[in-house]
Order: structure tokens, then sequence, then C-alpha cells
């Protein structure tokens, strides 16, 4: 998984290494449960948006000739 480098607009406290591991593993665990409840919704939404993008990239949709 990509890391990425997050600026956050408040202080997080300073943890010991222990309560930081497990702040960390209740995280996973919280986010993978969201995602699990949500992904057939999360998968229908971007399914929709891929044909939305194939249908503005389609050239049938660019042309301005009447298709007769």
């Amino acid at each position: 998984m990509k890391r990425h480098t997050v600026i956050l607009p408040f202080v997080l406290p300073r943890l010991t290494d222990k309560t930081a591991a497990q702040l960390i593993e209740l995280l996973h665990e919280l986010i993978g449960g969201i995602e699990h409840h949500y992904a057939e919704q999360v998968h229908r939404y971007r399914k929709h948006q891929q044909e939305i993008q194939y249908h503005q990239q389609s050239p049938s949709s660019q042309r301005s000739d009447p298709p007769f």
C-alpha cells in the first residue's frame, strides 16, 4: 500500500510505542469494517463512474453528424 504524507490541522499527542501501535491497529480494524460494510455500494459507484468516463471518451458520443 502506498504511504501518503498528511499535514494534520491539529497536533497529535505523544503516545507510548504500545499505545501508538494499538491506535493504528484499531484504526485499521475500523476502516476494514467500514470497507466491508459499504463494499457493494462502493463497487456500484466505481462501476458507474467508469461507465460515465467510457461514454465521455467514446468517439460515438463526439459525433457532430447524424447517424443516418
